[in-house]
């Protein structure tokens, strides 16, 4: 067990050292969120708590795509190899699916920093809006690492993650997008925690499937 965690933290060092090296994945996207919201502002300076809401979902799930799924897809046949030389398929797994985590945390936090720099926060409840937020990021970048993995295997990785990636993804933004929208209310709704633990258990049950699918998909 220490052994598998300390080869996990060998490759999450790893990675960030390579994103060091070549920032420009992450740097791109940042940009398009920029731009992005900046488009949102000045078509419409003055939106309504749920439209804010919206678009924060939607400009957060299209400019993390890419950064996240990133993970595997610049993964050659040789590097396969070496990796499954240096630790086991659980712990390979497990890094990349940390590294994406810590990813797409900075990515969200960038992303609220420029709309609340741009349109303000409607954000009434935050303990719950964070909440839901967190686990839904947690969510979504685990499915992009995986199907970044799944898309690896294939010729046209870089089209081919967001065509598998998107229908997955989206159970999983519509019911956050439904617990945050009640956290816009000058009255917190009871059933959002409902909906928090919803997206609470979707977020097991892709990390569950990821691992049981990532042991076969690493053999090939």
């Amino acid at each position: 067990m220490l052994k598998s965690v300390k080869h996990m933290a060998v490759l999450v060092r790893a990675e960030f050292q390579l994103d060091l090296k070549k920032p420009a994945v992450l740097a791109s996207a940042i940009l398009q969120m920029a731009t992005m919201t900046l488009l949102a502002f000045l078509s419409q300076p003055q939106i309504t708590a749920k439209i804010w809401n919206s678009l924060y979902w939607v400009i957060l799930l299209f400019c993390t795509l890419q950064a996240i799924s990133k993970n595997f897809l610049g993964v050659n046949r040789a590097r396969w190899i070496y990796f499954n030389q240096l630790a086991a398929p659980q712990s390979i797994l497990w890094s990349k699916m940390i590294y994406g985590w810590v990813s797409m945390v900075m990515l969200t936090l960038a992303n609220l920093i420029l709309f609340g720099f741009f349109m303000g926060f409607p954000i009434q409840h935050p303990t719950a809006y964070f909440l839901n937020l967190i686990l839904v990021i947690a969510g979504i970048s685990s499915i992009f690492t995986l199907i970044g993995a799944i898309a690896s295997k294939a010729n046209q990785a870089g089209f081919l993650a967001p065509v598998l990636s998107l229908p997955v993804v989206l159970p999983l933004i519509l019911v956050g997008m439904q617990a945050s929208n009640k956290t816009l209310n000058p009255v917190l709704v009871g059933s959002v925690y409902n909906d928090i633990a919803l997206v609470g258990a979707l977020d097991f049950l892709i990390v569950v499937l990821s691992v049981a699918l990532f042991q076969p998909l690493w053999k090939d």
